[in-house]
């Protein structure tokens, strides 16, 4: 499978999916500046710390991939209003345990994650648009986004089984 750049629209904030081997996804939050330069912010494994997971960011370029993994969708949360307190919403909303196992134990996921700073951002205004309860503004989301990269997930192994995974490009849509 090659690579295939994918555009973004600029000072947004998306919800990335990725495929993983076990059936699962990795989620992450794309964000983009004002020249849609964009930077993934999400919670992954960490070796060698006294922890098990950690938040991390790097900047990216879009893609229908990463490392070997397919993208499932970009999928941009409509109506966000950038937050000067983005990075410490990430780095504070949980603290990781000594083990991946133990973060499971207790809900601690690269999806739970984004959820808690999706709600932190709506309590703090990001969301001015979204009205009603946060919890509701949460669900929402989530259902969203594992129903979408289901349905990527599925088109992505269909083609592959077709020997046409280079004509597989990830859903770029606003939710």
């Amino acid at each position: 499978m090659y690579y295939q750049h994918v555009t973004l629209e600029p000072d947004s904030l998306y919800i990335c999916t990725v495929q993983l081997a076990t059936g699962a996804f990795h989620w992450a939050i794309i964000i983009t500046d004002g020249h849609s330069r964009a930077v993934r912010h999400h919670w992954y494994q960490v070796v060698g710390q006294p922890y098990a997971e950690a938040y991390g960011s790097q900047l990216i370029t879009p893609a229908n991939r990463t490392g070997n993994s397919a993208v499932l969708g970009y999928y941009k949360i409509d109506g966000y209003i950038p937050s000067p307190a983005f990075e410490d919403i990430c780095r504070t909303v949980f603290t990781s345990h000594a083990t991946v196992n133990e973060n499971r134990a207790h809900g601690i996921t690269c999806r739970t994650w984004i959820l808690a700073v999706l709600k932190a951002l709506h309590q703090q205004g990001s969301f001015p648009n979204r009205t009603g309860p946060v919890a509701d503004f949460i669900s929402a989301v989530e259902t969203q986004i594992k129903t979408m990269s289901t349905q990527a997930d599925n088109k992505f192994l269909t083609l592959f089984c077709q020997s046409l995974v280079h004509q597989y490009i990830p859903p770029v849509m606003a939710i």
